[in-house]
């Protein structure tokens, strides 16, 4: 009688992409009413890689996850029942994967080249949530498909993940919306601490990775607080990249990581190219994230 109810439940929530694209609808009409906008071409190319990448999605979504996550329940390892402590258990896992994974995405360039997508976008508001990668799905189901293997129920998933989903739409809203809310970031992700994740600039890189709980950030050192002085310039640090350029946003990342390779001396450099973090090369190791982070800390503590 439990597991049907929260398969009711689960299948209500499937619907929860719905509410997000009318929530986008909304804020990007006060946006433009207000004049808000600068880019309207931008959000357009927001919403075509949302329909694109929805299309894989479609396909492969009950062979490849629904029917992976029930065949891992058939074996799990533990019997899980549906106690509310269970749900709060699930939910930290959850939330920690997305932690572990996101942060994968920044540190693995062929992974980057999928997640960087959701990071093109050079203006912050609820449309950035549908700029995704075609290749989306190889990507993101790995942050909860593997939780059944453990004991819990993919129905209770199925409730989970939507929910923080719909939590991780909010958080991309505009901040002439929403403000800092210093005092919530403490525990959660908040739209602020999300926008420093969003940043281009030196001293806001590859920070803030949680989807929900600030917790994993601030375990991990991740954390990163927006600054008062310091205000926040979305997009990815490419000059060559047009954000109102769907080709641009969906293929150039890959076609720069296929030239490295193509180029690369051996098979072993060739490999390198694909796994080590964006900005790493084979002549002099390259400058990555952290290095541009710690010189921008250093000239923010002199300034």
């Amino acid at each position: 009688m439990i597991l049907t109810s929260i398969e009711k439940y689960s299948v209500h929530l499937q619907h929860m992409s719905a509410i997000v694209l009318a929530l986008m609808v909304i804020e990007w009409g006060i946006l433009l009413i207000n004049n808000y906008i600068e880019s309207k071409k931008e959000g357009l190319v927001s919403l075509a890689s949302y329909l694109v990448q929805s299309i894989p999605y479609f396909l492969v979504s009950k062979i490849m996850i629904v029917g992976t996550m029930f065949w891992l329940y058939e074996h799990r390892f533990f019997q899980i029942r549906y106690q509310w402590y269970y749900w709060i258990l699930a939910f930290l896992l959850y939330d920690f994967t997305v932690y572990f994974i996101h942060f994968l995405g920044h540190k693995v360039r062929f992974l980057w080249c999928i997640h960087g997508v959701h990071h093109t976008a050079e203006e912050m508001n609820l449309t950035v949530v549908a700029r995704g990668s075609i290749f989306d799905v190889f990507f993101t189901p790995f942050n909860f498909i593997w939780l059944p293997i453990i004991g819990f129920h993919p129905y209770m998933i199925f409730v989970i993940e939507p929910i923080a989903r719909l939590y991780a739409s909010y958080v991309h809203i505009n901040e002439k919306v929403l403000g800092k809310q210093p005092w919530l970031e403490k525990i959660f992700i908040t739209p602020s601490v999300h926008r420093v994740h969003h940043a281009k600039n030196h001293i806001y890189l590859d920070r803030n990775y949680g989807e929900t709980l600030s917790i994993w950030d601030r375990i991990f050192k991740t954390f990163q607080t927006q600054l008062d002085d310091v205000n926040i310039k979305y997009g990815v640090m490419h000059e060559q990249l047009n954000s109102e350029s769907f080709g641009d946003v969906q293929f150039l990342m890959w076609k720069e990581l296929w030239h490295d390779v193509k180029n690369a001396p051996t098979l072993l450099v060739g490999i390198k190219y694909f796994i080590m973090p964006p900005g790493w090369n084979h002549i002099d190791g390259g400058k990555r994230a952290s290095a541009y982070r710690k010189e921008s800390i250093d000239q923010h503590l002199l300034s």
